[in-house]
C-alpha cells in the first residue's frame, strides 16, 4: 500500500498537467470550433478538396463524415488518442523505470515484499491514474456531445468511442511497462515515451496512405477506433481482441 501511496503522490503533478492540457485542450477545441466549422461548411469544403487525398488521410479528416460530431470527434480524437498513448507511456516509464534511473534498486528488492508485489502495486498505481483521468475525459465528451446537439450517434455510441482512449491506453501502458522491466537502461522517460507514441503515429500514417490491412495488426492507435463505434456501435473484434492480447 505504501508503494501505491508513494507513487500516485509522485504522479500526480504530470496527472495534472495531462488532464488539464487533454481534457481541458479537448473541450476547448470542441467547444470553440465546432460551431463555427458546420457553418462555413462549404468554406471547409472547398479548403479540404484543394489538399491532397494522401494529405487528408494521414492527417484523419474524412469530408464525407466530418460534418457530423461523431465525424468531428474522430478527428480530434486522432490527436487526442497520439497524446493520450504518450502519457501513458510516460506513466508506465516513469513508475517502473524510477529505481532502475537512480540506481537505487537494491534499496527496494531488499523490502518485505516480492518482487511481484511491487509489481502489482507500480502496475495498480499506473492503472488507477488512467482510470481517473479517463473518467474526467469521458465526461468531456459527454458534455461536449451534449452541448453541441445530439446527433445520431447517441450517448451510448459515444461513451463507448470516449472510453477508446483508456483501451490504448491500456495498450501503450503495457508495452511501456515491459520496456522498463527489461532495459537495462531508460535515458530519457519523456523522450522514449515520445517515441513510443509517434512510432504509432506513423504506423497509422503508413497504413492510412497504404490502406494495406496488414499494417493495421501493428498499429496500436488503431486496434480501438472511435469511428469505428460511431458507425457500427461496437469495435473490430479481431482488433480489440488484439490489443487485448498486446496488453496481456
Amino acid at each position: 500500500m505504501n508503494i501505491l501511496a508513494y507513487e500516485c503522490k509522485s504522479q500526480f503533478k504530470s496527472f495534472l498537467s495531462w488532464t488539464i492540457g487533454l481534457v481541458g485542450g479537448f473541450l476547448l477545441f470542441v467547444l470553440a470550433f465546432y460551431g463555427a466549422f458546420m457553418n462555413a461548411q462549404a468554406a471547409v469544403e472547398q479548403a479540404l478538396a484543394s489538399l491532397p487525398p494522401a494529405f487528408a488521410a494521414v492527417f484523419g479528416v474524412e469530408v464525407k463524415n466530418i460534418f457530423t460530431f461523431g465525424g468531428f470527434f474522430s478527428f480530434a480524437n486522432t490527436y487526442v488518442g497520439l497524446a493520450g498513448a504518450i502519457m501513458a507511456a510516460v506513466t508506465g516509464l516513469a513508475v517502473f523505470a524510477r529505481e532502475k534511473r537512480n540506481k537505487c534498486e537494491d534499496f527496494l528488492l531488499v523490502k518485505p515484499l516480492r518482487r511481484g508485489a511491487i509489481f502489482g502495486w507500480k502496475l495498480l498505481a499506473c492503472v488507477g491514474i488512467l482510470v481517473v483521468f479517463n473518467a474526467l475525459y469521458l465526461g468531456a465528451v459527454l458534455a461536449a456531445y451534449a452541448a453541441n446537439g445530439a446527433g445520431p450517434e447517441g450517448y451510448a455510441r459515444v461513451a463507448l468511442a470516449g472510453a477508446s482512449l483508456f483501451f490504448l491506453q491500456m495498450v501503450y501502458l503495457s508495452i511501456a511497462v515491459l520496456y522498463a522491466t527489461l532495459a537495462k537502461k531508460v535515458r530519457s522517460v519523456s523522450g522514449t515515451g515520445m517515441a513510443m507514441g509517434f512510432a504509432g503515429f506513423l504506423l497509422m500514417a503508413l497504413r492510412s496512405l497504404t490502406e494495406e490491412e496488414a499494417v493495421r495488426w501493428v498499429s496500436p492507435l488503431e486496434y480501438f477506433s472511435p469511428a469505428q463505434v460511431l458507425a457500427t456501435g461496437g469495435y473490430e473484434v479481431k482488433y480489440a481482441l488484439t490489443g487485448a492480447a498486446v496488453a496481456v
